[in-house]
């Protein structure tokens, strides 16, 4: 399995990144642009599915980071605020009966599972070209039960990125999706290798 901190070094060592990372943020904030910035997002787990080196691509090619930025703001509207968004109804008769913090546990599931399911939908959808394969939950909880050892550290890890940033939040959002989902696709893509008893990246 890879690391988080191997993923982030390779994702973010190049020199641009930074210029990239900051107009991915900025474009976060817009309505419609906002598909570049997920199609960056999609570009990067379709790197690490074909297990090339993570490196956030260039914004370059703007039609067709924004065909998959589409594809991937959709998953992203079912798989992972959809659980988020039924969670936070779910904690509303809470709030009259609970004093504190638990009046929210219906939240947590939907928190920790929406960037890894994001990511293993978008991954689907990749292999199989269509939003029926990237919406199989039976599949895609296979996936994330396969890996859950994983993905426990970097999942928090996401979260508290997130809210430490709150400040500079579409910036720190970007950033924690890029390194996330990349951390993600490429543990999927070293489950698939190691079934199917082939080469895997170190």
């Amino acid at each position: 399995m890879p690391t988080l901190e191997r993923v982030c070094k390779r994702l973010f060592s190049n020199q641009s990144a930074v210029l990239k990372c900051l107009i991915g943020g900025l474009l976060m904030m817009v309505p419609v642009a906002h598909f570049l910035a997920f199609g960056v997002l999609y570009a990067l787990i379709e790197q690490a599915g074909r297990g090339q080196k993570p490196e956030l691509p260039s914004w370059r090619g703007w039609r067709r980071l924004f065909a998959g930025g589409v594809v991937a703001f959709v998953i992203f509207v079912v798989l992972g605020l959809a659980p988020i968004c039924a969670g936070w109804i779910l904690s509303w008769p809470l709030r009259s009966l609970v004093i504190g913090p638990l009046r929210y546990l219906p939240l947590i599931p939907g928190l920790l599972l929406a960037a890894p399911l994001t990511a293993a939908g978008i991954y689907q959808y990749q292999r199989g070209q269509s939003f029926r394969a990237a919406f199989r939950l039976a599949e895609l909880a296979g996936m994330l039960e396969s890996c859950r050892g994983g993905f426990f550290v970097p999942t928090l890890a996401l979260l508290g990125f997130v809210a430490v940033g709150y400040p500079l939040m579409p910036i720190t959002l970007f950033v924690g999706l890029a390194a996330a989902f990349t951390f993600y696709a490429t543990s999927f893509r070293m489950l698939e290798e190691s079934r199917k008893g082939g080469p895997r990246s170190p």
